[in-house]
């Protein structure tokens, strides 16, 4: 009885080990393919409204860079867009505090350093008022063909992007955003064209 226990116990053990095994190699194999989905589904309406159509598919194509150095650093996901093989303008998100917590944008941004478009993908901004300035293609055209060394800012700090009225708080939020996405961008360039090859 007691080998039969200890052999029951063996061959349960080696199927726990073999299904652990199993389950681990499966994960590792479908984790680019999982994290593509979710991008896919969660990024790529983003990439597409501030991207314009091109050869390749940026999701797919997408590259993490690190951007700072120590406990700064930190991982930024770029998008790139390519015509004829070669990179014309890529796309990433920055965030900055708003009224209810961090929004986010994505920039889609040409590799002279010129805006082509802005969307906000994430944010908790309070619905009715935050949101006239999240859902607004007018507060974000106002961004559209300004450059890397550009001043983006609210006319009421020298810019010459206009606050929606009675949402000012989410609109410096946006504006901040963008601009911190364009602060980084010639390090964001460098190293992703530095990975591209």
């Amino acid at each position: 009885m007691f080998k039969l226990l200890v052999r029951l116990v063996g061959v349960l053990t080696g199927i726990c080990v073999v299904s652990a095994f199993l389950l681990t190699f499966v994960r590792e194999g479908t984790k680019g393919q999982i994290e593509y989905q979710q991008l896919k589904a969660l990024m790529a309406p983003a990439v597409k409204v501030v991207l314009p159509p091109s050869d390749n598919d940026p999701i797919a194509d997408r590259v993490k860079v690190t951007i700072g150095t120590g406990k700064k650093a930190r991982k930024i996901t770029v998008f790139p867009a390519k015509k004829g093989g070669k990179l014309f303008a890529l796309a990433y998100t920055a965030s900055a505090s708003g009224h209810g917590g961090p929004v986010e944008v994505m920039v889609g941004i040409t590799v002279d350093g010129k805006i082509l478009g802005v969307k906000v993908v994430k944010h908790s901004e309070t619905p009715g008022i935050g949101t006239k300035v999240t859902n607004s293609k007018e507060f974000m055209s106002q961004f559209v063909g300004k450059t890397w060394n550009s001043k983006i800012a609210l006319s009421n700090a020298g810019g010459d992007i206009q606050a929606i009225s009675g949402a000012t708080e989410s609109s410096l939020a946006v504006t901040n955003a963008v601009a911190n996405a364009m602060k980084i961008f010639q390090v964001v360039k460098q190293k992703l064209e530095s990975k591209l090859g």
